[in-house]
């Protein structure tokens, strides 16, 4: 099954997700949009708490709502966020028409970072295929995610085909990292999810009691999983 992704912003809802059976801890500010960044402190704080009480859990932090043309504070906040002691540092790939050197400059830049950086590909106009492949060639990121700006939209799985999902996820396992997806999931989408086999799913919604920006609800974390781990991978067709 995927594995489950859910998004904290304290380490009180850190340690209720992963309470409640979450595979990656995920420190975010929803607040402040799709890859909004906690401080560094409060990030620190809640990696100290998880490590003690869930030293299982595998911990990714983000940096913020970023354009690729920020390349040195992008930078920047990574070695900082990096210091923190997360197993992982999600870095957004904003689409960028007008310059798109610049995000294969970013991509080019984090490859040579050496923490684990995971590039997330925000995908509100498609995925880019071709930046797919140039981060693959690198080699070097344990994971690449797609997921989406405006949240209040709808889910991935209604703004993208699933033909286009499943390519990526193909590819992306196919080159040995792992495939992740995000984008105002839900706790419906758990067959289609199950169908699309990305190693891991992101939610933030889905498992608050409201919006996202509410507070989040374990029992909605743990409902999550077990429909996660429902039945077996079902047909593609059948789960679109």
């Amino acid at each position: 099954m995927p594995r489950l992704l859910v998004s904290v912003r304290d380490a009180e809802e850190a340690l209720a997700a992963a309470g409640a059976g979450a595979d990656f801890i995920d420190l975010k500010e929803p607040a402040d949009g799709a890859l909004g960044a906690l401080a560094p402190e409060r990030i620190a704080q809640i990696v100290s708490v998880l490590r003690v009480r869930h030293p299982g859990a595998r911990i990714s932090a983000t940096v913020g709502d970023l354009p690729a043309r920020q390349q040195p504070e992008i930078l920047r906040r990574v070695e900082r966020v990096a210091s923190c002691g997360v197993d992982y540092v999600k870095v957004g790939l904003w689409p960028a028409p007008s310059a798109p050197a610049a995000v294969r400059a970013l991509v080019d830049a984090l490859a040579a970072c050496p923490c684990s950086i995971v590039p997330v590909l925000v995908v509100d106009a498609g995925v880019d295929e071709a930046l797919v492949e140039h981060a693959l060639a690198h080699g070097c990121f344990p994971a690449l995610m797609v997921d989406t700006a405006e949240k209040r939209r709808g889910s991935l799985l209604e703004r993208l085909p699933l033909p286009v999902l499943a390519a990526f996820v193909e590819i992306v396992q196919a080159r040995g990292a792992m495939a992740g997806l995000a984008g105002s999931l839900r706790a419906d989408d758990a067959p289609a999810l199950r169908a699309l086999a990305p190693d891991f799913a992101g939610f933030r919604g889905a498992v608050t009691r409201g919006e996202r920006t509410a507070v989040l609800d374990p029992r909605r974390v743990a409902l999550l999983r077990r429909r996660l781990a429902a039945g077996t991978r079902a047909p593609l067709a059948a789960a679109a």
